[in-house]
């Protein structure tokens, strides 16, 4: 089976005072022929994550910035998908699920791979598995 990750879930499997067991194990038992994808939104979403530690101070610019090669040793291929047909439906999720468009782009996608979602937002995970989308447990 193949995986979408959200910023929530990476967050919680790089950023060390966010670590969570659970996550690991999960990523761990992903298989070499497995991959993990995430939108192209993801890396915007990743980088607002990074900036408010270091704004909010709980790390340093520098500890920061030591995060991206935990961040590079995930393995996650990007997903450029984009246009008019993605568009319309991001916002046919959106409007059938009320969800934002960015958590539209991350159920969007895992639709369209057959993935499991994994996510921590609860919102997401329960209309997941509403529409017949599978998520971590």
């Amino acid at each position: 089976m193949d995986y979408v990750f959200d910023a929530s879930f990476i967050g919680a499997l790089i950023i060390p005072d966010e670590k969570n067991p659970v996550i690991d194990t999960i990523r761990a038992s992903i298989g070499e022929n497995e991959e993990v994808f995430v939108p192209q939104l993801f890396w915007y979403e990743i980088v607002s994550i990074f900036q408010k530690l270091f704004r909010r101070k709980r790390y340093t610019y520098d500890a920061v910035l030591r995060l991206f090669p935990i961040l590079a040793a995930v393995r996650v291929t990007t997903d450029y998908t984009s246009g008019i047909e993605y568009s319309q439906k991001l916002l046919q999720l959106c409007n059938e699920c009320n969800l934002s468009a960015y958590d539209a782009a991350y159920l969007e996608l895992a639709q369209r791979k057959n993935a499991m979602l994994c996510t921590l937002d609860e919102g997401l995970r329960a209309t997941a598995q509403k529409i017949g989308v599978a998520v971590i447990k």
